[in-house]
């Protein structure tokens, strides 16, 4: 059991993904990703340069190459984004004080995060963006549904990851049709149930193959290829 958990653990930290790449997984703004992972130049209103630390740290900051861990942290990050436009030094305000609380050096995916972790962060960011208290309730609903989307092993290390497929619903809506599992097609986007990559989902379709053709096919319903379509979709908008 234990030489499994090692296994899993070098491919939980593999650099695998460019920063494009995950930014269409997780539906996110590429140059939020690489603001949150790789830090942000610019310059402020009187026009004297700024330069913002990163949120995330990536498996390979030189290559700017990230791992499914590194993932597993935006997709808990980026909950919150879904509602509240937190400006990037806010975000890393909070998340290093989460950090320096857990004593931990991925607050997102640790285990404590799930019990007094999210409670730290939304107090502690809520007082930086003044939110009421209901809206910190809010804002704790979307991290709790989010580590939701995220099945640990025994050993409570995040091993897949169910990223969100649609925007128009709500994070309590969202199908889990749509998995990401290191250690199934090189951690690309597959469907849940059977393993086969969106990509060729959405390739068979534009070659002319119908949604019940491919359920057949591949032994699922046909709901679940209509998702892994809408998922493919959202990731080329």
């Amino acid at each position: 059991m234990r030489a499994k958990a090692v296994k899993d653990t070098t491919i939980f930290d593999q650099p695998a993904y460019n920063a494009s790449e995950a930014a269409r997984i997780l539906n996110l703004p590429v140059s939020t990703l690489k603001a949150w992972c790789f830090g942000q130049s610019g310059h402020n209103r009187k026009g004297a340069p700024t330069d913002f630390r990163p949120v995330i740290r990536p498996a390979d900051a030189k290559a700017r190459l990230l791992s499914f861990a590194n993932l597993c942290e935006l997709h808990v990050l980026s909950a919150i984004r879904r509602q509240y436009k937190i400006p990037l030094p806010k975000v890393r305000d909070s998340v290093d004080y989460v950090r320096k609380e857990l004593n931990s050096a991925r607050p997102f995916i640790d285990r404590q995060f799930m019990t007094n972790g999210i409670e730290l962060l939304v107090e502690h960011a809520g007082k930086l963006l003044a939110v009421s208290r209901q809206g910190q309730e809010a804002m704790r609903g979307e991290f709790e549904l989010a580590l939701a989307r995220i099945e640990r092993n025994r050993d409570g290390m995040p091993i897949r990851l169910f990223p969100f497929s649609r925007t128009s619903l709500k994070s309590a809506e969202q199908p889990k049709s749509v998995v990401i599992d290191p250690r199934l097609s090189f951690g690309r986007p597959v469907i849940s149930s059977a393993a086969v990559p969106t990509r060729i989902i959405a390739d068979r379709f534009q070659a002319g193959d119908s949604m019940n053709e491919m359920a057949e096919d591949y032994g699922v319903g046909e709901a679940e290829i209509e998702e892994a379509l809408r998922f493919e979709r959202l990731r080329a908008a």
